[in-house]
Order: C-alpha cells, then sequence, then structure tokens
C-alpha cells in the first residue's frame, strides 16, 4: 500500500482505502472493509519493558531515501492541506487533541488520554457494552477491551502502584488485555475495534461520537 497525505491506495487492485476504517471507498473494491486488528501505539521503552526478546526492523531496508522525519502528533494546529479535507472541525476538544477512539455496537466514544492524568483508568458502558481502556507499562492508555468475561462476570478496573487490576479478581492486566498476574493470568480480553488517535480525525469520521469526561460520556 501507498500512504500518501490523503489517500492510501494498494498496488495489486488500485483501489482508494480510507485511512481510519478500513473502508475501500473507490476502486474494484469499493465497500469491502478490512479486517480491524489491536495495534498499541506506544514508547520503545514500554515496549521493552513488556517484551525484553523483542527484535527491531533493521533500518538499513533500502528505502532509507523514503524516510521522513519524525512527525509528532498531537499539535494544536492543523495544516490547511488538512483543513482542505475536512467538511468542519468539531470544536468541543482541540484538534489534536490524542484520545482512543472505540467502536463499540452502534456507538463511537472519543476517550481523551487527558482523562487519566489523576491515575484514573478509562471504562464505560459505549451501546450497553461495558469496554475499559487499558495502559500499557508506563501508564499510557493503549487500546479498549470488554470488561466481560465468558463466564457472564463483568470487571470493573482501578488503577494501583504497579499497574491496572480488576476489582473483583484481583488480577494485573496488561495494555494488550493479557491477564499478567493473579486468578485470571492468561486470559486475553476480548477486544473492542479501538485507535489511538488524534481528535479532529476521529470526529471526522465520526460526527456523531460522544467524549468521555469525568466517568461519563457526554455529548456537547
Amino acid at each position: 500500500m501507498y500512504n500518501g497525505v490523503f489517500a492510501m491506495w494498494d498496488d495489486r487492485s488500485g483501489t482508494n482505502w480510507s485511512h481510519l476504517d478500513g473502508l475501500a471507498i473507490q476502486g474494484p473494491l469499493q465497500g469491502m472493509q478490512l479486517e480491524i486488528l489491536p495495534l498499541q501505539t506506544t514508547t520503545w521503552s514500554a515496549w521493552r519493558a513488556q517484551h525484553p526478546d523483542t527484535t527491531v526492523l533493521d533500518i538499513a531496508t533500502g528505502y532509507e531515501g523514503r524516510y521522513r522525519e519524525e512527525i509528532r502528533i498531537g499539535g494544536d494546529t492543523l495544516r490547511q492541506g488538512f483543513l482542505d479535507t475536512l467538511d468542519s472541525v468539531d470544536e468541543r476538544l482541540p484538534v489534536g487533541e490524542l484520545v482512543i477512539g472505540v467502536l463499540a455496537g452502534t456507538g463511537a466514544v472519543a476517550f481523551p488520554l487527558t482523562e487519566t492524568a489523576d491515575g484514573t483508568v478509562m471504562q464505560a458502558e459505549v451501546d450497553g457494552i461495558p469496554v475499559v481502556v487499558l495502559v500499557d507499562t508506563e501508564g499510557a492508555p493503549s487500546l479498549a477491551y470488554h470488561r466481560a468475561l465468558s463466564d457472564g462476570r463483568v470487571l470493573t478496573f482501578e488503577r494501583r502502584a504497579d499497574g491496572v487490576y480488576d476489582v473483583e479478581t484481583g488480577t494485573r492486566w496488561s495494555g494488550d488485555g493479557v491477564g499478567a498476574a493473579g486468578e485470571l493470568v492468561g486470559v486475553q480480553l476480548t477486544f473492542v475495534t479501538s485507535f489511538f488517535t488524534e481528535w479532529y480525525g476521529w470526529a471526522a469520521f465520526h460526527p456523531e461520537t460522544t467524549i468521555y469526561a469525568d466517568g461519563d460520556l457526554i455529548r456537547g
């Protein structure tokens, strides 16, 4: 796939794909939906702490000339080129506010990363589905998972000194939804479609989105 400024197309079929939700919007495969897989955005140190035996892609790939300097996300303004692609800008949050965008059932919710500054674990019901946004080893929000277990129990989460635990079983959970220690060690929570993204993009794709704030979901 080629990732341009405003489009992403594959070189096999020539189909144009939506960046955020993997929907084919133009071309031979128009209407096809790619499967959304969990992709955690994290720091190198947090990743190493959780996966000490990890391997790394060698930067000498032969494509060094195509690499760009680091582009930091979460800025206060947008380039005009991006603004020109938007029908409108949702002013409920700053354009570059970092959020975990969650899709569950027919619901769309933005969970701002700032909501975890005081150690809060973001959890709510999205269209009746209980979800929690788990964090990496450095406490940064990563992705959303179902709080309901296969046996019907619904977990409630809290932050402790050494990580995120559920109240009901005392299990400590990793950022990728796996029980790391305790009664449910090794159990994998079910991934809820979710993305680490900036507010302007999430709101543009999901203008009906609600926002998580102070433990509740709000619209305005």
